[in-house]
Formats: C-alpha cells, sequence, structure tokens
C-alpha cells in the first residue's frame, strides 16, 4: 500500500468533526450575546442553530447593537460552508474513482502496453496529482507496476494511473475541445504533465503554426506542440482535476 496515497474518508471525517466544533462555538457566542427577551423569540433553552436560524439571528444581533462582531459571525460561517464545499468534493472524487475503476476500456490498453518492463510511462504521483514521466520496471500483480521515474524515486502505480508513451503509440488528431495532459516543466528531466483542453489548434494554412493552445486545471493558457499533448477521456480529465485540488486541500490543512 502507498502510503502516500489520500485516505478520503478519514478527510471527510477530519471535516465533519471541525464543522461540528466551528457550529458548537458559533452557537454558544450568538446565544450568549443574546438577551433574554432575543432568546424567549426561539422558545429553546439553550443555543439554537445557527445554520437553521441565520436570518432571525443575525436580525437578533442587529437589533442589539451587534454585542459580538458582524465579521467575526461571518468568518465562522465562511469556515462552516468551506468545509462543506470540501466535503462534497471529496465526495465527488470518490464516485470519479468509482467510475474510473469501472471504465475499463484505458486500463485494457496500458495493461497489454504494460506487459514489458522498460515501457516508457507516465505515471501519476500521489503528491502532486500530475503525471511524471518514468519506465517500467516490473509488473507487480495485474493492476500494479513498479516505476521508475525520471527524477529518480521509484513508485508502485496503479497500473490504471500509468500511460505508455514513445515507440509506436497512436497520435490520434486533436480538435477544439479536446481532453489532454499536457507537458510542462521549463527543464528537461523536470517535466511533467496535467490535465487542460484543447481551444485552438494549428493554422493549416501556415506551416509555420505548429502549436496548440490549451486550458490548463488552473486556467491558465499554454502553447504546446503536438508531441507535448497526450490524448485522454472527459473521465480522466475530470477525475485528475478533483485529484489535484484534493491533494492541494490536504496540504493546506496538514
Amino acid at each position: 500500500i502507498n502510503p502516500q496515497v489520500v485516505n478520503l474518508d478519514a478527510y471527510k471525517e477530519k471535516l465533519e468533526q471541525a464543522i461540528k466544533s466551528y457550529e458548537r462555538h458559533l452557537n454558544l457566542v450568538i446565544w450568549r450575546a443574546l438577551s433574554q427577551e432575543e432568546r424567549d423569540k426561539f422558545k429553546e433553552d439553550g443555543p439554537v442553530q445557527y445554520m437553521q436560524h441565520r436570518e432571525a439571528l443575525l436580525e437578533a444581533l442587529e437589533n442589539l447593537g451587534w454585542p459580538i462582531s458582524y465579521e467575526d459571525v461571518i468568518l465562522l460561517e465562511d469556515e462552516i460552508l468551506a468545509a462543506l464545499t470540501y466535503i462534497q468534493q471529496a465526495s465527488d472524487l470518490q464516485e470519479a474513482v468509482k467510475k474510473e475503476t469501472e471504465k475499463s476500456s484505458e486500463s485494457h490498453i496500458s495493461q497489454v502496453f504494460l506487459t514489458h518492463k522498460s515501457q516508457k510511462v507516465i505515471a501519476r504521483s500521489d503528491v502532486t496529482g500530475f503525471y511524471y514521466p518514468g519506465t517500467v520496471i516490473k509488473r507487480i500483480s495485474s493492476t500494479y507496476a513498479l516505476v521508475d521515474f525520471s527524477n529518480g524515486e521509484i513508485w508502485t502505480v496503479p497500473v490504471k494511473f500509468t500511460i505508455p508513451v514513445g515507440g509506436a503509440m497512436p497520435c490520434p488528431h486533436l480538435q477544439v475541445g479536446d481532453y489532454v495532459f499536457a507537458r510542462t516543466g521549463t527543464q528537461i528531466g523536470n517535466e511533467y504533465y496535467v490535465p487542460a483542453i484543447v481551444i485552438a489548434t494549428p493554422k493549416r494554412e501556415e506551416t509555420g503554426d505548429k502549436l496548440y493552445t490549451v486550458l490548463m486545471f488552473n486556467n491558465s493558457k499554454e502553447h504546446c506542440v503536438r508531441s507535448g499533448l497526450i490524448k485522454i477521456s472527459q473521465t480522466k480529465y475530470a477525475f485528475s482535476c478533483q485529484y489535484i485540488k484534493m491533494v492541494q486541500m490536504v496540504d493546506y490543512m496538514t
């Protein structure tokens, strides 16, 4: 088992605990700030749920001249909403993983080409979510391969997260709207591939124009030669974008 794989269930549980903590704190702070007259309007003996009575509680605080800062209330509310968003994104990512596992066509192609060691590939890093050039050392099982990355690191990678490159590999025609992995990196040996969408193709009448324009996963535009683009499915594109965002969130929280 690769120790760097993101445990999404544990990640979601951590977020849920944070939400409960924020909600308890927010509910208690607001309740303590209310006058007895305002408390009586809710007909409850203790703190009420802020998210369920948001408008009424904000109105009550305004009537009291904001005994606690409006900015502090909204800050806690934003933290709760952000955590809820992250939980939904984690669930979406888990669903994407499930769909990717069920999708057999691309993984079947990879397995066919990975039957031989020394196959050149790009393979996903669990740390960044990007795909890096490497060479298959050996097949460990029907679903995992040992890959020697170009940066010198060796990792066990699921076959479904590897793509054969070089040699007699197909080079399908690309058109606007196609999903690709685009090669980036400024130095040889430091290159990697990220999900992107083709937004412009070379103009045929201008023979010197050989560059494709792509929109990267982070909304930046780049110009790439055809050899720096690998066509992928929409499912793989969506999954890769979500995975990159997820590992970046995990890095931010740890």
